[in-house]
């Protein structure tokens, strides 16, 4: 059951723990009745969703209901007493009836209790708004009550509607999060986003916990003057330390998730850079050593020797791209190398070693064939030369 659900019939504040407590310790639950005709379904729905919210150890200790009739009528109240019996019936130990001053007739309402005292099993009293602290401490009552216990019921409806909503969710979250985590490597791949932000909920979380303990620590300030005061949120199934455990697991499930995550990034960074590697070495040992195997000659003249000094630039500027990518490359496997684990770095040294060994053949192929191109160009000038001292002897 939960608030959202109920949300329009909660609003109406058919009847409220306040967070007063009787002189037993138990909770004070209270039914305000109004003038208009009460649906006894919401008021029975009300009920349900109130006393699903204190502890077993709590409702032990039994209820004090407040049924309030000044403003009602007194068939209405019978009706709302009788209904006790069937929603919380072991739990209530006294029903305290406030009436008008001047309405019911006292013979009437006295023998319709006591005739319904033994299959009530809880002892009902009629008693006047002024006299109600012979019962129940003014601490512990509400102002409609002349009480100074401070409830304000569109407070408590807000912060039950977070209190859910983080349940909820942190629930949710915890549950996707382990499967994540302890599921195996195709599973934390395909379901790696779970369906709430880990972060917006452990932050909702916080906020939440400071807003109980702040409750707790102005209810402990003001329990030194007139009694024990109670905060209605402290109760509510022991909300702050279930908030805490809560976010303490989700903590612990997120910041695995987190290193998976890390984990992942680091398993695709280093898929790419082989991807990337293997397209560098693929490329030099293909189609760049191919080139180079077709550019054997060397002219037979300057003008061939300098064509083919033209083809050779051609082929290197093809060179220098994947250079680029080479040195590129280097560097991401000289950062990963730092941070990587022993695993990774094996893998990412064979990774620089293939690439290195691939990238400097090659260059290598390149500055011969160079060097060779020169030469035959100073061949080429040198009998130029030659040719032209002979000639001019």
């Amino acid at each position: 059951m939960e608030a959202t659900t109920m949300l329009p019939i909660l609003k109406k504040k058919l009847a409220f723990l306040s967070g007063g407590k009787d002189r037993r310790s138990g909770l004070i639950l209270t039914i305000p009745l109004s003038s208009d005709q009460t649906s006894m379904e919401e008021l029975s729905a009300t009920l349900d969703y109130l006393l699903s919210i204190p502890s077993e150890k709590c409702k032990a200790r039994g209820f004090t209901v407040i049924v309030d009739g000044r403003k009602s009528q007194w068939n209405i109240v019978k009706t709302v007493v009788l209904m006790l019996q069937n929603v919380i019936p072991a739990e209530v130990s006294l029903v305290c009836v406030l009436k008008p001053d001047e309405f019911w007739d006292k013979k009437v309402t006295h023998f319709c209790f006591w005739k319904e005292k033994d299959r009530l099993g809880f002892e009902v009293i009629l008693v006047s708004a002024n006299k109600l602290t012979r019962y129940i401490e003014p601490s512990q009552l509400t102002d409609d009550f002349g009480g100074s216990l401070d409830y304000d019921h569109c407070d408590w409806l807000n912060k039950r509607l977070v209190f859910e909503k983080f349940t909820k969710e942190s629930t949710s979250l915890l549950d996707e999060l382990s499967i994540i985590n302890d599921g195996d490597k195709s599973a934390a791949e395909s379901a790696l986003l779970p369906s709430f932000d880990p972060e917006t909920v452990l932050q909702t979380g916080h906020e939440l916990l400071s807003e109980l303990q702040q409750r707790r620590f102005n209810g402990s300030e003001g329990g030194g003057q007139g009694g024990p005061a109670w905060c209605p949120m402290d109760e509510e199934l022991l909300a702050q330390p279930q908030v805490m455990k809560l976010l303490d697991s989700l903590r612990e499930q997120y910041t695995k998730y987190q290193d998976l995550c890390r984990q992942r990034n680091k398993r695709t960074q280093l898929d790419e850079i082989h991807t990337k590697v293997m397209q560098v070495v693929t490329w030099l040992q293909g189609p760049g050593s191919e080139l180079l195997k077709t550019q054997q000659a060397i002219g037979d003249s300057m003008r061939a020797a300098q064509t083919l000094q033209q083809k050779h630039e051609e082929i290197e500027s093809q060179h220098s791209e994947w250079f680029a990518v080479y040195v590129e490359l280097n560097q991401q496997i000289a950062a990963l190398l730092s941070a990587g684990d022993e695993e990774e770095v094996v893998e990412l040294k064979a990774l620089q070693q293939q690439l290195s060994d691939v990238c400097y053949r090659q260059a290598a192929s390149l500055e011969s064939r160079q060097n060779v191109l020169q030469a035959a160009q100073c061949f080429h000038n040198c009998k130029l030369i030659c040719f032209s001292v002979l000639t001019n002897t």
